[in-house]
């Protein structure tokens, strides 16, 4: 173990791969739509948390609400509103009881139900309904308002207002259902004329002010607005159905929007003849594919100090809904900025019945309502549904913060805390990336579809398996690195990780909580920035930078939606010091104010071409580099307008001194309408993306500049020759050592991260390939990798390449080390050709 030169050699080609031969080159290769067979009703798609089913027999329910005393009231498709409760203090409510129990039809089917002043305040057909508290458990039905037209075509079960809200001053809002879904514009057959009516009070967001009967319209173009919600910041918002079934351009996703008064949200949208006078506010997220059928909608924020938040503390404030038609939960963040908000997504959960309403608890646990049957909307009133709780039992275990593309072949996942490599075993192996424009995140237990044409073509569209050559934990043990072939188009890319193994729960516990499968599925893209920053005091030897990915260009927003990152906040940190700070990014200008028409379908008219201005600013100064002429207002804001086709994004390459928490903000309007409006996501792409229909999936031969020149034979000589003696660790092709990971798919990755592995050994773990530290009873020490484990013997892979065999008996301390056997510089002992030579070897085929 002390032949240095032996050790030199050995552990030289010690980084991470998959084991893949060059006479079999990974490819992206098509695949199924494949769902698993027998799903769990709900299947977390994060860890950490547990699913328990509620002991009770209720039909279908619709909206949740808790008073501000605790009490928690649901409402019934029947129209029955129930007051929950847990007797027995075991944390899942057991009894409903009447709150009111109507008579007739005093409330019909109805969606949509909130705590207001003096009790429930539920919107129901034709009236607004206040169920007064009576202070004996039970209510008396009042009407607040009533007397609207009614719709020209009746909605399904007659559902007419949907969605109520009360904001801190006792004003009600809710929603009035559109006049006719299947023809927005109702246009007369007779004379062709347009009877929509913008000035009606259908398909509108309404207002009662506080202790009146008073309506007043606030918003209109709104097609079914299931659910209504404020933020912390007193901010409305309304989650809106899918309209583009009927009407090609009239809300093509299901919506999030931000309620503004006077405006007018797309359904119908703006029409040369038949509407030619509104703006369609864009949403501010889109729930993609089509007919998710967002409905619930609650924001994850106690109302007193004496409540919890669900999940953990980063999740607080995040808006909670739910698709009935596909039976999903998303997680949506918002950061607000001073020209509207900007949303990150993520799907947390997949169900196996239609998903309704979510509800956080006081107790920070997530209350979830789901009806029996098929979409859409199932058993109806009648039927029997199921109440279910999600717990956040985990609250030690790492959370995923952000999933993005670091590279055009590495994604990144980060957590909210360290990892144990220990816990991720076979990371390679249970690791996948599929790519395509429909890809989502969890999609094999997605077990039910809504029947509508446009989703059975969603799933013609083709998608791949994007092979995952290398898996590895960073040298903080705080992200998990994947490295696949390299891709650059811009769809969506589906990432599955093993969740970390944790203890076996208890049996009590194991009969309590309902199974799911131990895997984290999340969702990726190519949207971001990349993001370089340097120190003012540069030193060449100790330099002082950070290099990565932000998912934003505004500053603000890109650090709260990484705020739980602790990579991130060294950034934040940095920018206080100064400095320069370099982005690059790509903006998506196309279609900006204009609605997107559903695939296949066409318009009986053009949109006139759109022009659209970008504006920056800073504090600071500001230095842009564009291929589109740029308008310098002053130093600090700068201005970029052009007519931009489809798929022509506008390049940035922007930099600003930092020093003092500089800021940078970014918004934009349109020659038809001068409000600014904040950037999505979506429209900001990482420099190095191309358009889905830009480029083939398949790609070419690669070109590797710094390899010129070398030679594939010297350096196949070197791998295995005693100079190098890389063998003696690792394998290609076959031969070789299994101490180190199997390097065969190294034609594959990129020169960088190759170059990463060998010149940054601990920066990235293979946590197959873990180093241990053991100490021995007789006080020595023994390092390397574990190969073979039984009740007696612990088997360790030498850096020699030899195996070293101890018994239990004489280990006293076993700990996983933070570093890599392979030590920095032992490229320094390879002259520049053999450097070349090598890396020939090791990234290209014979």
């Amino acid at each position: 173990m002390n032949h240095r030169f032996a050790l030199f050699a050995a552990i030289l080609g010690l980084f991470a791969a998959a084991a893949i031969s060059h006479a079999e080159p990974p490819r992206l290769t098509e695949t199924p739509f494949v769902t698993v067979s027998n799903p769990p009703p709900i299947q977390m798609l994060v860890p950490g948390f547990t699913v328990r089913e509620l002991p009770l027999n209720l039909n279908n329910l619709n909206s949740f609400a808790y008073a501000p005393d605790g009490r928690l009231f649901a409402l019934a498709y029947d129209g029955n509103v129930f007051e929950l409760k847990d007797t027995d203090g075991d944390g899942l409510e057991d009894t409903a009881t009447y709150f009111y129990k109507k008579d007739h039809n005093e409330i019909p089917a109805s969606i949509g139900m909130a705590w207001g002043p003096g009790g429930l305040y539920i919107a129901s057909q034709g009236r607004i309904i206040r169920l007064r508290d009576k202070g004996d458990g039970t209510a008396q039905l009042e009407t607040v308002t009533s007397g609207w037209v009614g719709p020209a075509r009746a909605a399904g079960s007659s559902l007419d207002a949907i969605g109520m809200a009360v904001d801190a001053r006792g004003n009600l809002f809710f929603g009035i259902g559109c006049d006719d879904y299947s023809a927005a514009y109702r246009v007369n057959k007779d004379t062709g004329k347009s009877e929509y009516n913008v000035h009606s009070e259908r398909g509108t967001i309404i207002e009662v002010p506080a202790g009146t009967t008073n309506r007043e319209t606030i918003a209109t173009g709104l097609r079914f607005t299931v659910c209504l919600a404020f933020n912390t910041n007193g901010d409305l918002f309304a989650t809106d159905q899918e309209g583009a079934t009927w009407l090609p351009n009239g809300n093509p996703f299901d919506e999030l929007l931000y309620i503004q008064r006077g405006r007018h949200y797309g359904f119908p949208p703006r029409h040369p003849k038949y509407l030619p006078d509104v703006i369609d506010e864009p949403s501010v997220f889109d729930y993609a594919p089509q007919h998710q059928s967002t409905c619930g909608l609650h924001f994850n924020e106690p109302t007193s100090t004496s409540q919890k938040i669900f999940g953990p503390s980063w999740w607080r404030g995040d808006a909670l809904l739910t698709g009935e038609s596909r039976g999903k939960i998303w997680r949506t963040k918002l950061v607000k900025t001073a020209d509207g908000y900007v949303a990150q997504n993520n799907l947390i959960a997949c169900l196996t019945m239609l998903t309704i309403d979510a509800i956080p608890t006081p107790q920070g646990d997530l209350l979830v309502t789901c009806h029996s049957g098929d979409p859409d909307w199932g058993t109806g009133p009648q039927g029997k549904g199921k109440l279910f709780k999600i717990s956040y039992t985990g609250d030690a275990t790492p959370q995923p913060i952000l999933t993005y593309a670091a590279s055009p072949t590495e994604t990144r996942i980060v957590f909210d805390r360290p990892l144990d490599p220990a816990q991720f075993k076979n990371l390679l192996a249970q690791s996948s990336l599929t790519m395509g424009r429909y890809v989502t995140a969890g999609e094999r237990f997605e077990s039910f579809r809504p029947g509508y044409q446009a989703v059975q073509d969603q799933r013609k569209i083709p998608r791949y398996d994007l092979p995952v050559l290398a898996a590895d934990i960073a040298a903080d043990n705080r992200s998990l690195i994947l490295q696949s072939l390299p891709r650059t188009t811009a769809v969506n890319y589906a990432v599955k990780i093993p969740e970390p193994t944790a203890p076996a729960p208890s049996p009590a516990t194991i009969a309590r909580n309902l199974p799911h499968s131990p895997a984290i599925d999340l969702l990726t893209d190519l949207t971001g920035v990349q993001a370089d920053w340097h120190s003012a005091t540069y030193d060449k030897d100790t330099p002082l930078a950070w290099s990565g990915w932000l998912p934003h260009l505004d500053l603000a927003v890109a650090r709260e939606f990484t705020a739980a990152s602790a990579e991130h906040a060294k950034l934040f940190q940095l920018l206080k010091t100064p400095g320069t700070l370099h982005l690059r990014a790509q903006l998506d200008l196309w279609s900006m104010l204009h609605p997107a028409i559903q695939p296949n379908a066409q318009l009986d008219y053009q949109y006139p071409p759109e022009t659209v201005t970008v504006i920056i600013k800073s504090r600071e100064e500001l230095k842009l580099t564009t291929d589109h002429q740029v308008q310098q207002l002053s130093p600090h804001e700068l201005h970029i307008t052009g007519i931009f086709p489809k798929n022509k994004w506008l390049p940035l390459d922007l930099t600003l001194p930092t020093g003092h928490a500089p800021t940078l903000e970014i918004s934009w309007y349109t020659d038809e309408d001068p409000r600014p409006r904040a950037f999505p996501l979506r429209r900001i792409l990482v420099p190095w993306a191309t358009p889905e229909n830009a480029q083939p999936l398949a790609s070419g031969p690669r070109d590797i500049p710094e390899i010129v020149g070398g030679d594939w034979t010297r350096g196949h000589d070197l791998f295995f020759g005693q100079q190098a003696a890389c063998y003696k660790c690792h394998q290609i092709g076959g031969a070789g050592g299994h101490i180190g990971p199997d390097l065969s798919n190294l034609t594959y990755r990129d020169y960088t991260s190759v170059m990463r592995d060998i010149t940054q050994p601990s920066a990235a773990i293979n946590p197959d390939h873990i180093a241990y530290n053991i100490q021995l009873t007789d006080g020595d020490t023994a390092t390397g990798v574990i190969i073979q484990q039984t009740a007696d013997t612990i088997t360790l892979g030498q850096a020699t390449g030899e195996n070293l065999n101890i018994p239990r008996t004489r280990i006293t301390n076993m700990k996983a080390s933070p570093l890599s056997l392979m030590p920095e510089g032992l490229l320094n002992s390879l002259s520049a050709q053999q450097q070349k030579d090598l890396l020939t070897f090791l990234l290209t085929p014979k």
